[in-house]
């Protein structure tokens, strides 16, 4: 009978044991089950505050990138105005009976050509001495191509046209306006026009147009940066192709592939090649 009591109560003992564990069981179970809950709940809010600030963080990006090209176009502006406050605005500007260039108009810098290209027993000659490179290069390129070009005349003062014009005046009397420029309306003042002539040619401008160098400077000057100020027809003066303009390598260039003549564009569109004439 003892050990029938001694029995039951470890069956007792053991349910009660049983029934405690799966007691704390379900607590643990109720417990993760909480604690896994959280944590998903805790990712999940992770993960929406991370995407969050990554939209956050692109639109803040795009600002910043907004405000870098800002930056660099205001930086260009002001890099671009400060060039052309230290650009001569006069090197464009259509003279020849269109602009008046006073008498105290002097090229910043002007230098002597180099003396085996200027034509004999002339006086040295200058030009404005951003341009001597170019009419260097373009001198040496004719000389390479066996057409050989001498400097006959460029820059002139105020007073140099003004004497030059009056000695005009007195041997061909009206007839030189159809030639020669009055004071202040001049490229040459500019000290960034020339007039060219050969060896054999000398002083005799009227035959130049002949000269196989002619051709070939129709062909090439542009790639130097020069035309022909006063082609055949020109509504100025008479036809001059010894005469030639420096007006920088990209207005060149559009002028010879377009056929187009520096007169005849309107001023604004020729203003804006200013900033690149000596690039």
């Amino acid at each position: 009978m003892k050990k029938e009591y001694a029995f039951i109560a470890a069956i007792a003992v053991l349910i009660a044991g049983l029934g405690y564990g799966y007691y704390e069981y379900s607590n643990l179970q109720k417990e993760y089950a909480l604690t896994k809950s959280d944590l998903e709940t805790q990712i999940a809010n992770k993960t929406e505050e991370n995407k969050q600030l990554a939209e956050k963080l692109a639109v803040e990006e795009s600002k910043n990138s907004l405000f870098e090209g800002q930056i660099r176009e205001i930086a260009g502006t002001v890099g671009t105005l400060d060039k052309l406050s230290k650009t001569d605005k006069e090197l464009l500007q259509k003279y020849s009976k269109v602009y008046f260039l006073n008498e105290h108009y002097v090229p910043s810098d002007l230098a002597t050509v180099t003396a085996k290209y200027i034509f004999e027993n002339r006086k040295d000659q200058y030009v404005h001495a951003k341009v001597l490179p170019y009419l260097s290069e373009l001198l040496k390129a004719a000389e390479n191509a066996d057409k050989p070009l001498r400097v006959i005349s460029t820059y002139r003062s105020f007073g140099d046209q003004s004497s030059l014009k009056g000695s005009y005046l007195v041997t061909y009397g009206t007839g030189a306006n159809k030639f020669s420029a009055d004071q202040g309306f001049s490229e040459h003042q500019l000290g960034t026009t020339l007039d060219f002539t050969t060896p054999e040619l000398g002083d005799g401008f009227t035959a130049f147009k002949n000269a196989a160098v002619y051709d070939w400077l129709l062909k090439n000057a542009y790639k130097y940066g020069f035309v022909l100020s006063y082609p055949e027809g020109n509504a100025y003066y008479q036809f001059e192709p010894w005469h030639w303009r420096f007006v920088g390598k990209k207005l060149a260039l559009r002028l010879h592939n377009e056929s187009e003549h520096f007169y005849d564009l309107e001023q604004r569109i020729i203003d804006s090649y200013l900033i690149n004439i000596f690039d």
